[in-house]
């Protein structure tokens, strides 16, 4: 029994010797070379440039935020806000006012493009009390060279920190509905033809005079509603392709000084009448459409507030929207 314990003791020790030997003979690879450990990196810092003051955050960091974000005034106590860069901007440009002239009232705080009806220009260039002192509050005039650098960027278009101009605010006119009437026939109404669905093509004669009369109300940013007569552009195209206007005969609406009156909202009864200052008047067989084609057409009004018409309908309209601006010529 010793005997062999001492036998197995021996031969444990020899395997325990040849598993070291046999792990010390193993080389470890050199691990290879990186070539970023070559590069010197510099310990100093890019240095940062400085905020242009001729841009709004240059007018923010050098301006308003040290003359007019001051304690109990436009540091969220009283508008505009003047803590941040963008809480300035978006209770300056296209803001409505709050303390405004009691005759000759400005619309907005900043008016891109226009000094002259922005009322931040006024108060820190005028100084009428009461209620309408010179700003900053502190009685310390903004040097004319400051002066300079906000009224050229107002002119310019009051350009965000991103140099893009403003986003209209505004909604974009709305059309409530068409009146055709035949003008020949005493205007006699036929867009109330539409069958047992309102939204449906109304039915009119193909070689026949018909008006078509529009009603619009459109919205400010400051939220007041305005009628019809306030809108430019006014144009009207006329497709049998409900979805395809490319090659649309288009023509001119007519803007009355004075409206004609409808008890009508989209074909039906409102119960009272309203202005309907857009028409034109057409005679489908003239235009080249044939009885039994139904004729989709498209109107395009434009509001102060934005650069471009507004469609209406639209491709993106719903259809039911689509097949009420429409006839079908009988």
């Amino acid at each position: 029994m010793n005997k062999a314990f001492f036998l197995f003791s021996i031969f444990a020790l020899l395997g325990l010797g040849c598993t070291r030997n046999f792990q010390e003979e193993i080389p470890m690879p050199d691990p290879p070379h990186n070539p970023f450990d070559d590069i010197e990196y510099p310990n100093n810092e890019n240095p940062t440039p400085p905020v242009d003051s001729n841009t709004f955050l240059g007018l923010h960091t050098y301006v308003f935020s040290k003359s007019c974000n001051l304690p109990g005034c436009h540091d969220g106590t009283f508008e505009p806000d003047f803590r941040t860069v963008q809480s300035a901007y978006n209770s300056l440009v296209y803001h409505p006012i709050v303390k405004n002239y009691p005759t000759g009232p400005l619309a907005y705080r900043v008016s891109p493009g226009d000094t002259s009806q922005s009322m931040m220009w006024h108060r820190i260039n005028r100084h009428n009390p009461p209620n309408f002192e010179r700003m900053p509050s502190s009685g310390n005039k903004l040097t004319p060279q400051v002066l300079q650098k906000i009224g050229a960027w107002i002119m310019g278009g009051a350009k965000d920190i991103y140099g893009q101009g403003p986003s209209q605010t505004s909604l974009q006119p709305t059309c409530y509905g068409v009146v055709g009437v035949l003008p020949n026939q005493g205007d006699f109404r036929v867009d109330t033809a539409r069958g047992p669905v309102f939204y449906n093509p109304f039915m009119t004669p193909a070689d026949e005079d018909l008006t078509l009369w529009f009603l619009y109300l459109d919205v400010t940013p400051a939220g007041d509603s305005t009628l019809g007569n306030f809108l430019t552009y006014n144009k009207i195209k006329f497709s049998t392709n409900p979805v395809d206007f490319s090659n649309a005969i288009e023509l001119n609406m007519e803007l009355t000084l004075i409206p004609d009156f409808f008890d009508s909202v989209f074909s039906q009864p409102a119960g009272f009448p309203l202005p309907h200052y857009q028409k034109v008047t057409i005679n489908p067989a003239a235009l080249g459409f044939l009885p039994g084609q139904v004729v989709y057409f498209r109107t395009y009004v434009k509001d102060s507030d934005h650069s471009a018409p507004t469609e209406i309908p639209e491709n993106e309209s719903q259809i039911p929207l689509q097949t009420y601006f429409a006839f079908i010529a009988l």
